[in-house]
């Protein structure tokens, strides 16, 4: 068994006409104490797949983004106010939402990925230019985005979109931060109105279990070649979510609605609009939370999740969203490491290093008695083997072409799925280690 060269894989694919496997995740030398577990390794007469079926580990779907416009407006009956909801795609450009702020200038504009740690520790927090900030990241973005948006003041011909800067700015930052400069430009105090981070990473460590995490990481990896095959996402069912989902999204909506929702009444704490309750407000938010959003205002179930009364008064701190559980110890549950590998292998199906970053700066590192086992599992679990065999059945048929007749690609991953502790397995095992390692190898 040799491992080969990227040319040699090239000039054989283009022989055979196949793809190559995925090279799987890198693996510690602290794996290599992997003890012995059952099941055995699959057979490794496993089929080559379509460069289809080799998607990427994190596909993110595009927003319905009408032109010009937000995705939708939701209505606070109570006052009147229009509540006008952008999804963006994050570090994406989108021009139109800080054009839209800048042109329509709403009385707030809430976000939901703040603009540094002082910005983002509590929800409704505001943030203003001229403030003092600790972070100097946060404090340097915010000194340029303010200069930007008292520069755009002095366009005095109308629109300040008309004017020569917003055409140099409106090509160099993505649609947040356009968002940030429309809000500074306009005078709009700009409002963080998701969860702080923290607490949703506690909460999904603490109040979730391995086999949670499991189902977690099936229902991402599903999404994610859904949308690689260009396939709608099914109708959303608040009811039909796995518990990673309500932490992860559900949760943090029913805040960003709290949030927006006391900005209607004019009621936030920390901020009393000098106009009264406000005539339309601006929510920019992630593209994946937008039917999310839409169905917790319009069932009301916001109002439940948070669990403190429908009053605008109500202080969102008292929710039970808003507390961090106890984290589990390495003492305490004998299944940390595999708890913390299969929470990574989820997360990093769906956001950056960065924010695996942050997770380990709230957890803390993994004990080394414990990376043996959440090493493992990070290496089984980044396997696209292992994707493949989280998917559905009419959705793996769509990726696995070219089989020889009669073969059968769900045998070939049963093993794998065997091995998941939501069907009763151990999540890793060393000979399944080995074997995810040699989808990397062919034999002469």
């Amino acid at each position: 068994m040799r491992c080969l060269s990227i040319t040699q894989l090239r000039a054989k694919r283009s022989a055979s006409g196949l793809s190559c496997r995925h090279r799987a995740a890198p693996f510690t030398r602290a794996a290599v104490r992997v003890p012995v577990a059952q099941p055995a390794a699959p057979d490794r007469r496993g089929f080559l797949l379509s460069p289809r079926a080799a998607a990427p580990a994190a596909e993110v779907a595009s927003a319905s983004q009408p032109a010009g416009g937000p995705s939708f407006t939701l209505e606070c009956v109570e006052t009147g106010t229009d509540i006008h909801v952008f999804g963006v795609e994050h570090l994406a450009p989108q021009p139109h939402i800080g054009e839209w702020i800048i042109r329509q200038r709403p009385q707030a504009v809430v976000v939901e990925t703040a603009m540094g740690p002082e910005h983002g520790a509590v929800s409704g927090n505001v943030i203003r230019c001229g403030d003092q900030v600790a972070d100097p990241t946060a404090a340097f973005y915010l000194r340029m985005f303010c200069q930007i948006g008292v520069s755009l003041q002095d366009f005095k011909d109308g629109d300040f979109t008309e004017s020569p800067l917003w055409g140099n700015v409106r090509s160099s930052y993505n649609g947040e931060q356009l968002a940030y400069i429309g809000a500074f430009a306009t005078g709009a105090p700009l409002v963080f109105g998701d969860r702080p981070k923290d607490i949703t990473y506690r909460r999904l460590f603490g109040l979730t279990t391995v086999e949670d995490l499991d189902k977690g990481y099936s229902h991402q990896a599903t999404a994610n070649y859904r949308s690689f095959l260009g396939l709608p996402p099914p109708p959303y069912d608040p009811e039909a979510l796995p518990v990673t989902e309500i932490i992860s999204m559900q949760e943090r909506e029913a805040v960003m609605l709290k949030v927006v929702y006391q900005l209607c009444h004019n009621r936030l704490t920390q901020q009393q609009l000098a106009g009264g309750q406000p005539k339309s407000i601006a929510l920019v938010v992630g593209s994946a939370h937008l039917a999310g959003l839409k169905s917790l205002w319009e069932s009301g179930k916001w109002r439940e999740l948070l669990g403190i009364g429908a009053a605008p008064e109500s202080p969102l701190q008292a929710s039970e969203l808003l507390s961090a559980p106890p984290l589990p110890t390495p003492e305490s549950d004998p299944k940390y490491g595999l708890r913390r590998g299969l929470m990574e292998s989820m997360m990093r199906l769906n956001v950056t290093r960065e924010v695996l970053k942050d997770v380990e700066t709230v957890l803390g590192p993994v004990p080394e008695r414990q990376a043996v086992a959440a090493e493992a599992v990070k290496e089984v679990y980044g396997s696209p083997r292992m994707q493949l065999a989280s998917l559905p059945k009419e959705l793996l048929g769509k990726l696995i072409v070219g089989l020889p007749r009669g073969s059968d690609f769900q045998e070939v991953l049963q093993t794998l799925r065997d091995i998941r502790p939501m069907n009763g397995g151990p999540g890793y095992s060393e000979d399944m280690v080995m074997y995810v390692r040699g989808l990397n190898f062919e034999l002469e």
